[in-house]
C-alpha cells in the first residue's frame, strides 16, 4: 500500500522536521504552498529547502489555493466549508491527478506551514490523490 504523508512547519525547528522526514522515508517533499518564502521562518522558505532537501523538494503550485481563496479565508469572507468546496474544485480543474503516476506516490510528502491538518489544504491535497489511485494510505506527520 503507497502512503501519501503530510506535514506542517509550524511549530517545528529545521532540524525536526528533517529528521520526521528520515524516520518516515520521505523520498519526496511537495511543497503545495502559494509563496515559498517564510519571512518569520526562513529556513522554511522554498530556496533553503531546495538547498537542505536537494532533488527531494519540489514545488508544484498546482495543488496552491489561488490568492483570492486563500485571501478570502484568512479575512472570514470565506469559510472552511467553501473553502474545502472551492479549492476542491481546483483540484479538479486543474486535474491534478496526471501529475503523479500511481508508482510515482508512495513516500511523498505534501508540505505547507499549517500545524495540523484539519484546516488545511495539503490534507484536501493528499485526499484528492488517494481518490484517484487505490490502495493508498494517508500519514499526517
Amino acid at each position: 500500500m503507497a502512503k501519501i504523508y503530510t506535514i506542517g512547519y509550524s511549530g517545528k525547528t529545521k532540524e525536526q522536521l528533517l529528521e520526521v522526514l528520515d524516520a518516515v522515508g520521505i523520498r519526496l517533499l511537495i511543497d503545495v504552498r502559494l509563496w515559498r518564502q517564510s519571512r518569520f521562518v526562513p529556513w522554511a522558505s522554498g530556496a533553503n529547502l531546495a538547498v537542505a532537501l536537494g532533488e527531494r523538494y519540489h514545488h508544484v503550485p498546482e495543488f496552491a489555493p489561488t490568492k483570492e481563496l486563500l485571501s478570502g479565508y484568512k479575512d472570514g469572507a470565506v469559510d472552511w466549508a467553501e473553502y474545502e468546496c472551492v479549492y476542491n474544485g481546483l483540484l479538479k480543474e486543474r486535474q491534478v491527478q496526471k501529475l503523479f503516476s500511481a508508482d510515482k506516490l508512495d513516500s511523498i510528502c505534501f508540505f505547507c506551514a499549517e500545524k495540523t491538518s484539519d484546516k488545511c489544504h495539503r490534507r484536501m491535497a493528499a485526499e484528492y490523490m488517494a481518490q484517484h489511485f487505490h490502495g493508498i494510505e494517508i500519514i499526517h506527520v
